[in-house]
C-alpha cells in the first residue's frame, strides 16, 4: 500500500509502500477516497506529539479522512463492510494514519472518533470537516455563548475558524470576525453578522456596532496582544477562549472573566454534533484546494481570496 510517511522523527514526509495488515479484533479496514491536512499532522512529523500515544514506525501520516469499510473483526461498534464513515482516524499505537489508500484502525479509535457519514454529505466534505469542525464545536461549548449573545472570532478566516462561524450561527449567537478585507465578503456569506479590519480600534469599532459588550471572544490565531486588547471587550463572568495558546499569563491570572487554553476532548459526542449539523446544512466545510496524493508531498500557497479553508486530498 502507497501513502505518505516518515520512518523517523524530523524527517520530510514522502511516498512509502507498506503492508496493510489484516484487522484485529475491534478493529476495522477501511478504503480511504478522501483525507485532509491539519497542523496536527506537521506535529506529528516533527515529534512534538511523541509523548501523546504511542507512533510506530513507518508511519503513514493523517489524521482526518472518510471512506468506505472494507472488513470488520470482532466487535466494530455497529458499522459493517460497505458503511460510509468518516472522522478523526487516531488510533492506539498509530501506524495507518488516512494518507494512504486505505487504513486499519480501531473500530473505536482511542484518540479519535469515527461515525457514518451522514447521506447527501460527500466523501471530500466529510474528510475535511473532522478535526476542524469539532474543534469549533468544541470552543463554541466551552465559551458558554447562547442565542442572543454576541461573539467575537479571532481567525474566523481559517479552518477551525470558518466552522465556528457558521455553528455560531446555527445556535443563534451574532458573530463578529476580525478578517482581512479579502475575506470579508466570504465570512458574511458563512453567517459572519459583522467583520472588523484587523487593523481598526476595537473597542471603538464594537461600540459603532453597538456590541461594546462581548459574551466571549474565540481565539483561533495566538496572537495574544490581539487576545489582551479583545478580552477588555467582554463582559464580567464572560469567557476566552483559546484552541491557539493565545491566553497570556496575564489573562489567566485575573478574576473579572474566564479565559481558557481548549483542546479537542469529547470528540465522539462533538463528531456526533458536527456531523447532525453537516446533514442539516448548518454548516459546510470551506474547501480551499483539492489535490492528489503526490501533491500533498508540497506545501501549497496561500489562497488569495483571504479564506484559508481546508486542503483535501482526492485518493480515488
Amino acid at each position: 500500500m502507497q501513502g505518505i510517511g516518515i520512518e523517523h522523527y524530523g524527517e520530510q514526509p514522502r511516498l512509502i509502500d507498506i503492508p496493510l495488515p489484516d484487522p484485529a479484533t475491534g478493529e476495522i479496514e477501511v478504503e480511504l477516497f478522501a483525507a485532509s491536512r491539519n497542523p496536527l499532522d506537521e506535529a506529528v512529523a516533527a515529534g512534538h506529539l511523541a509523548g501523546h500515544g504511542e507512533f510506530r514506525f513507518p508511519l503513514i501520516l493523517g489524521f482526518d479522512g472518510a471512506g468506505v469499510i472494507r472488513r470488520t473483526a470482532g466487535a466494530s461498534a455497529g458499522f459493517s463492510a460497505g458503511d460510509r464513515v468518516f472522522g478523526q482516524f487516531w488510533a492506539a499505537a498509530m501506524q495507518f494514519g488516512t494518507f494512504a489508500e486505505a487504513t486499519v484502525v480501531q473500530a473505536r479509535p482511542a484518540f479519535g472518533a469515527l461515525r457514518r457519514i451522514p447521506n447527501g454529505v460527500s466523501f471530500e466534505d466529510a474528510a475535511a470537516a473532522p478535526t476542524a469542525g469539532m474543534t469549533a464545536v468544541g470552543a463554541l461549548d466551552s465559551s458558554r455563548a447562547a442565542s442572543g449573545d454576541t461573539v467575537l472570532i479571532l481567525g474566523a478566516s481559517g479552518g477551525v475558524g470558518a466552522f465556528a462561524v457558521q455553528e455560531a450561527k446555527a445556535r443563534g449567537i451574532r458573530v463578529l470576525a476580525g478578517v482581512s478585507p479579502e475575506a470579508a465578503d466570504a465570512l458574511r456569506a458563512l453567517g459572519a453578522d459583522d467583520v472588523l479590519p484587523r487593523d481598526a480600534d476595537l473597542p471603538e469599532a464594537l461600540a459603532a456596532l453597538g456590541a461594546a459588550e462581548l459574551a466571549a471572544v474565540l481565539d483561533f490565531t495566538g496572537a495574544t496582544d490581539a487576545v489582551d486588547v479583545a478580552a477588555e471587550s467582554v463582559r464580567g463572568g464572560g469567557t476566552v477562549v483559546s484552541t491557539a495558546y493565545g491566553v497570556s499569563d496575564a489573562l489567566r491570572a485575573q478574576n473579572r472573566i474566564v479565559a481558557v487554553e481548549y483542546v479537542l476532548d469529547e470528540k465522539p459526542a462533538r463528531l456526533e454534533r458536527l456531523a447532525d449539523a453537516l446533514s442539516a446544512g448548518a454548516v459546510r466545510p470551506v474547501v480551499s484546494r483539492e489535490i492528489g496524493l503526490e501533491d500533498a508531498l508540497h506545501r501549497p500557497a496561500p489562497p488569495r481570496d483571504g479564506l484559508r479553508g481546508k486542503t483535501v486530498i482526492r485518493l480515488r
